[in-house]
């Protein structure tokens, strides 16, 4: 959530191997919920550093932070959907048809029947 790379995380003393995330990632599906959520939040924060470091760059290191920023902007764009290209669309395609007729107006469709067994006009 702090924009630090989860191999680089993986790689301290106290946290579980990139292997053993990764499987996790793959049995638990909350975990991966919770992982792709703090994905997000990392890239927006990598956002606002590669923003500051721009604003501090000079002419030694700009090459590196023209870089860093398109780095972010393609972070977000893939993980952020307010900065992507594509717009998702949501919409409800349920169609409901509903009818009824009062209790009091009850229609009488049995078709009439002669004596031969014809059906016969009401």
């Amino acid at each position: 959530m702090n924009g630090i790379p989860l191999a680089r995380l993986a790689r301290q003393k106290e946290m579980p191997s990139l292997t053993r995330i990764y499987k996790e990632i793959t049995n638990n599906k909350s975990f991966l919920a919770r992982i792709n959520e703090a994905r997000r939040i990392g890239a927006q924060t990598y956002i606002e550093n590669a923003m500051d470091e721009l604003e501090h760059a000079d002419n030694r290191n700009i090459m590196v932070v023209r870089e860093k920023v398109g780095l972010a902007k393609w972070l977000a764009s893939k993980l952020i959907p307010i900065y992507g290209d594509r717009q998702e669309v949501k919409t409800d395609t349920t169609i409901e048809i509903k009818w009824s007729i009062p209790d009091d107006k009850t229609i009488d469709v049995t078709p009439a029947v002669d004596e031969i067994g014809s059906i016969k006009d009401k």
